[in-house]
């Protein structure tokens, strides 16, 4: 008999579920021993240099340190990069964002398996974001692995919250279901379609998409356009600093999870400067509201769910059921949108349960591993292209291929300059993104990177630059074709030269 495990990784926070022989049922597993009622960890490892010994630290031991020189945080968005590191005073060395993983990873199945028998045998499911590519998904193996976690597969994070729902599982309707799912740093909107029968699940994925605004964009804004007002004199005074300045931005986020969990009109909290002088602060419900309608966000959802409806050809009363994950969707505010956008029919923000809102992916994950290991579900996956695929040029993604494109779809010859080539080695690389703009910064976290390709520069003639064009076949393979423009006879003639193919390597219910 097996432990069935699921780890969810989300850019903020880190969140486990167990199905044990013993206790047969889903039960969270109390990562974050520091707080009371509070199961999730802070995604955040600190570096600690105590005399000649580095101690790892993660969760709030670590997210609270204001040595930020010695911390890591948002590991998971890190790793979306073709390349991270950063040198670590405390260790005195450049650490990359597999190794920062590695590390907490060792911390917490520590702290998992000291709770378990020792003669327990797990089984170990990761969700990871759904953008998350095959480049990732062997990163975070490795990682794994590295630091004694019996991982079995890895999943995304929208398709492992489809199996956190028991009602899913429940007659043969077809459903068409929306994944809202809201955390710390984005909103990733993912519609399917699922069909079920006695032994077969079958999940079409029809549209999807993120919007890069989270949790930690609203408490940047209580700071920005709240407190910078409401407290000038203290804040210029006192907070000016980094580290000062990072304490208030905890402080704030402290009290906006305090309102919105414990379901007060405000709530307050206090700091103590380096010379002891006491601060108090307080913040309010409508002044959350007001910091996120200064964002403009209700337009920038509202707008988002029209794109991923309107991909997947049906309106809001298609919808058979809404579900809504994440710590920031607990927000009365985003509970109203949804309610005015698809009707109470389909969700009703009074009747919300928040209970499992941050779990969903865990629990999924382990519900999902139980039900395809020994229940023997058969679980078909189809995909669309939810990701448009970019390729790098300078400081910029430039899109080929767009989100939600159908399968088959070649685009145009574009345009490669040979000087570019040159600069990279004669590598192109190519990202993802549940993003639609033509062009995106290299500088952001909107694209995740999906691989290179190496062409062979003896083969090439051109001096000025060489064509390609791609599309993405009934595999899911991106097929990338380069050719020259040349003359024959006189007369413009276009020639393949090399052909190679990438995997998106879409997690989504796949199986190491």
């Amino acid at each position: 008999m097996k432990t069935y495990v699921g780890i969810d990784f989300g850019a903020c926070d880190i969140k486990a579920a167990k199905i044990s022989p013993q206790i047969k049922r889903v039960q969270n597993v109390k990562l974050n021993m520091s707080m009371a009622g509070n199961a999730a960890l802070p995604a955040v490892i600190f570096y600690d240099k105590i005399k000649d010994t580095v101690e790892v630290k993660v969760g709030d031991g670590a997210k609270s340190n204001v040595d930020i020189d010695n911390k890591i945080s948002r590991i998971i968005p890190k790793i979306a990069r073709k390349s991270w590191s950063r040198y670590i005073p405390n260790l005195n060395r450049e650490i990359s964002a597999a190794d920062a993983l590695t590390d907490m990873l060792t911390k917490i199945w520590k702290h998992i398996a000291r709770q378990a028998a020792k003669d327990e045998n797990f089984d170990v499911t990761v969700t990871v974001p759904a953008a998350f590519s095959e480049a990732q998904k062997k990163i975070i193996k490795q990682a794994a692995i590295n630091a004694d976690v019996p991982i079995s597969s890895i999943i995304a994070a929208p398709f492992a919250e489809i199996f956190s729902c028991n009602e899913f599982f429940i007659g043969d309707t077809a459903q068409i279901v929306l994944i809202f799912d809201f955390g710390g740093t984005a909103l990733d909107v993912n519609l399917f379609k699922i069909e079920r029968n006695a032994k077969t699940f079958a999940v079409t994925e029809l549209s999807a998409a993120t919007l890069n605004y989270g949790g930690t964009n609203i408490d940047y804004g209580i700071f920005l356009n709240i407190f910078l007002k409401k407290y000038a004199d203290t804040i210029n005074k006192v907070f000016s600093d980094d580290k000062a300045g990072y304490e208030l931005i905890m402080l704030i986020e402290k009290m906006k999870e305090e309102i919105f969990i414990d379901e007060e009109d405000s709530s307050s909290g206090s700091l103590i400067d380096d010379k002891g002088n006491f601060y108090e602060f307080e913040l309010t419900r409508q002044e959350v509201f007001s910091a996120i309608e200064i964002d403009g966000v209700k337009s920038k959802i509202t707008a988002m769910l029209d794109d991923v409806l309107d991909d997947a050809g049906i309106s809001p009363s298609d919808v058979n059921a809404l579900k809504v994950f994440g710590g920031t969707a607990s927000i009365d505010y985003f509970l109203d949108v949804l309610e005015n956008y698809f009707g109470e029919d389909i969700f009703c923000a009074e009747d919300f349960d928040r209970e499992g809102i941050t779990a969903g992916a865990a629990i999924g994950a382990v519900k999902y591993r139980k039900l395809t290991n020994e229940e023997n579900l058969r679980v078909k996956v189809k995909n669309i292209v939810p990701c448009g695929i970019y390729i790098l040029r300078g400081d910029k993604f430039f899109r080929c291929i767009k989100r939600n494109e159908l399968r088959g779809f070649v685009t145009p010859y574009k345009p490669i300059l040979i000087d570019e080539l040159k600069k990279n080695n004669w590598h192109v690389s190519f990202y993802q993104s549940y993003c639609n703009e033509v062009e995106l910064p290299a500088a952001g976290d909107d694209a995740v990177f999906l691989g290179d390709i190496k062409l062979d520069s003896r083969l090439y003639t051109s001096t000025q630059a060489i064509l390609f064009k791609m599309h993405i076949n009934a595999a899911g393979q991106i097929c990338v074709k380069f050719f020259e423009d040349g003359k024959v006879n006189g007369r413009s003639k276009i020639t393949l030269v090399e052909e190679k193919i990438l995997y998106p390597g879409r997690v989504t219910g796949i199986k190491n």
